[in-house]
């Protein structure tokens, strides 16, 4: 192992690296050369095979391509896929199945296809009502779900579990006392340090909410709200620092500071639909109805209403989201007669524009709703999910950037997608769905992972100890390599002109010379196989010397049973 200062590396003058045993490098017009790392305890070497084949284009430097990266179907179980997330920085994605068999599973992002659970949970067993969420930052997961009793479906007691991905079994599990028949909420902030969950307590017309901390089935605070007029809980969403709660009861919007478990603002909306969202901070939230959608932003202790966007026609605001950052709010509209019909768009808060539109249209009987709409952290591309149309002309799965008509990507699934996450960094989307449309008869359904593409740093194969996974490496043909690996990330992350930005921790950075890159690189390495890495995390990171720059991409691997 050749261990380096980083300071040195990033530095004007740079030693040569001291040769590595093994078969000279060449690179001929009709030689190529794999490289291979092996991973251990005591440091990374290097292993070289060569066959002929078509010469590398010098200075290539080649990126991952957008596209699918797994599909995990139920194999038979006939579950419907009816609540997925993505956390851990994009590397693990979570979800909760319906109808039959209902478990939860928890699968790697970076996983081959098709993928293999991690591990899973069938305790949700007879479950009903599923909702699940991820920390963006940290492998915490939360799911919440409902008991049917005494064999009446009207009859119900929602429980929340509390995971991480170190096992199948929950860390805790919380019970709501009241038996409803109304619906439950769950939500996680960014960092994983925040859990706030809500039921509909039908019996009172009120809204009860519970706030916990990760450690704990103990909530912090438990509020119980002056009844409604109605069993409504419609609208949903937690800011993503776990600042603020935006929730409708019987159509008004209540604003929630969590910290003081107390209601801050609210406005009756007159009307009920699932086209809500609020901010990473709280300062915007947004809704939408009949021909209308409402953008509100904070303006010292209140809110006002800022921006009005207008369709004419048989349509509502059909879903909303609102990235971290405030910038963007995605939209979708639904042409509710026929139902074929949906339209895209993403306003632009700065801008006060509406930098995009997409209209998505459908034939035959089925209805095409626009199902969900999900943002990444900064606003520059965001995910929707569809019904999808009786004729196959609207995929299910759309990803856009906010300042482009036409999709980024697309996917056509067998059925309706009834959830979709866009990773926090805007570059995997998850979507769970049914194996046929919503309208009709049936059962089953998958779990889809797609890629954005453009990457130059990638990892494959589910991090488990004890298995071997692959790290592609898109750089300069014919650089000098090094991998910067660390147990915990450079925060803030540090700039440096001319070569990048580093996100593994300088501080504690081991670097080690992987070799000479020919196009692109795919290195295989085996994990240790110890239960004690499981839950611990590795952050990697890769230089090239020749020009000397670092990767713009960066991973996260934490260790899986």
């Amino acid at each position: 192992m050749n261990l380096l200062l980083l300071p040195a590396l990033l530095a004007p003058l740079f030693p040569a690296p001291a040769p590595l045993a093994g078969p000279t490098q060449q690179v001929a017009s009709e030689l190529l050369q794999r490289t291979q790392l092996t991973v251990r305890a005591d440091g990374v070497s290097e292993h070289k095979d060569e066959r002929l084949g078509p010469a590398p284009t010098p200075g290539a430097q080649p990126l991952t391509s957008p596209g699918s990266l797994w599909t995990h179907t139920d194999g038979g179980a006939a579950w419907i896929a009816k609540a997925v997330s993505i956390g851990d920085v994009s590397g693990q994605v979570f979800a909760e199945y319906d109808l039959n068999n209902e478990s939860v599973e928890l699968l790697s992002a970076f996983d081959t296809d098709p993928p293999t659970p991690i591990w899973t949970d069938t305790t949700p067993l007879g479950t009903d009502f599923h909702m699940v969420d991820s920390a963006a930052e940290t492998a915490t997961h939360v799911a919440m779900d409902q008991v049917t009793i005494g064999g009446d479906p009207m009859t119900r007691q929602a429980v929340l579990r509390k995971y991480t991905s170190s096992s199948a079994t929950p860390d805790w599990t919380y019970t709501f006392t009241p038996l409803i028949n109304a619906a439950g909420k769950v939500s996680i902030s960014r960092d994983g340090g925040t859990i706030v969950a809500a039921i509909m307590n039908s019996n009172t017309a009120s809204v009860e909410i519970a706030v916990f901390d990760p450690n704990s089935a103990t909530p912090l605070s438990y509020t119980v709200l002056p009844p409604g007029t109605s069993n409504s809980l419609r609208g949903w969403d937690l800011s993503s620092d776990g600042s603020t709660l935006y929730f409708t009861q019987s159509n008004v919007v209540h604003i929630f500071d969590v910290a003081s478990a107390t209601v801050t603002f609210t406005t009756n909306i007159g009307s009920g639909f699932d086209s809500h969202a609020i901010s990473g901070d709280g300062s915007v939230f947004a809704y939408g109805r009949f021909n209308t959608m409402h953008v509100w932003e904070r303006s010292g202790a209140t809110y006002s209403n800022t921006f009005t966007d207008n369709l004419a026609g048989q349509v509502y605001c059909a879903q909303i989201d609102i990235s971290d950052d405030s910038s963007t709010v995605a939209y979708g509209w639904y042409f509710y007669s026929p139902g074929l019909v949906v339209q895209v768009n993403a306003y632009h808060l700065p801008s006060a524009a509406v930098t995009m539109t997409d209209v998505i249209n459908g034939m035959g009987a089925y209805q095409n709703l626009l199902s969900d709409i999900d943002c990444a952290a900064n606003g520059e591309r965001f995910a929707v999910g569809l019904w999808g149309d009786e004729g196959g002309l609207a995929e299910e799965v759309r990803v856009y950037s906010r300042s482009s008509d036409t999709p980024l990507l697309t996917k056509n699934l067998p059925g309706s997608v009834f959830d979709i996450d866009i990773s926090a960094d805007g570059q995997r989307v998850v979507s769970g769905s049914k194996s046929a449309h919503a309208n009709s008869w049936g059962n089953g359904g998958q779990v889809d992972l797609v890629d954005v593409g453009g990457e130059d740093l990638m990892l494959r194969g589910a991090p488990r100890i004890g298995a071997t996974v692959d790290l592609m490496i898109y750089g300069p043909s014919g650089d000098p390599t090094f991998f910067l690996s660390a147990s915990t990330p450079q925060d803030p992350p540090l700039f440096f002109p001319a070569i990048g930005t580093l996100h593994v921790n300088r501080a504690t950075v081991q670097i080690t010379y992987v070799g000479v890159l020919i196009g692109g690189g795919e290195f295989s390495f085996p994990l240790a196989n110890d239960t004690n890495l499981v839950g611990t995390s590795l952050y990697g990171q890769v230089l090239f010397l020749e020009p000397r720059l670092l990767t713009s991409d960066w991973l996260k691997l934490t260790y899986l049973p």
